[in-house]
């Protein structure tokens, strides 16, 4: 269950009558801080990662660990990573785009017609989203 502690107790008391014994195990956004503090996590990162803990699969089986953490922010890095924005001259742009075009015409040359789009898919979608972003 994720949410407020005021969600959370109602859908206690929905679920489970008042002298139902149970355990209930609380991750709040500085028990995340706290466990992943040579990590460099902000406190924004660690209430999204206390949102993701909801969603995980198999939590009575395995529960939440460090390794657990450690891998939903390796996740989030990541997600942030392949969504950062950053700005660049055109030139410099268009020297690298031309450094990649030779050398996926290379695996071309090398590997035969289409090779280039087999080996590096996602590159050369990019490289092609790029030319048509500047018209070239």
């Amino acid at each position: 269950m994720y949410g407020t502690v005021n969600a959370l107790c109602a859908k206690l008391t929905e679920k489970y009558t008042p002298d139902e014994p149970l355990a209930l195990i609380v991750w709040t956004k500085e028990d995340v801080l706290a466990c992943l503090d040579e990590y460099g996590v902000t406190g924004d990162m660690a209430a999204r990662i206390v949102g993701l803990i909801a969603g995980l699969d198999g939590l009575h089986e395995y529960g939440v660990s460090r390794d657990t953490l450690l891998c939903l922010l390796e996740n989030l890095r990541e997600e942030e990573a392949r969504q950062r924005e950053i700005s660049v001259p055109a030139a410099a742009l268009e020297k690298v785009m031309a450094l990649a075009g030779e050398f996926l015409r290379m695996k071309e040359i090398q590997g035969g017609e289409g090779a280039a789009q087999r080996l590096y898919p996602v590159e050369s979608g990019a490289l092609r989203t790029l030319r048509e972003f500047l018209g070239r």
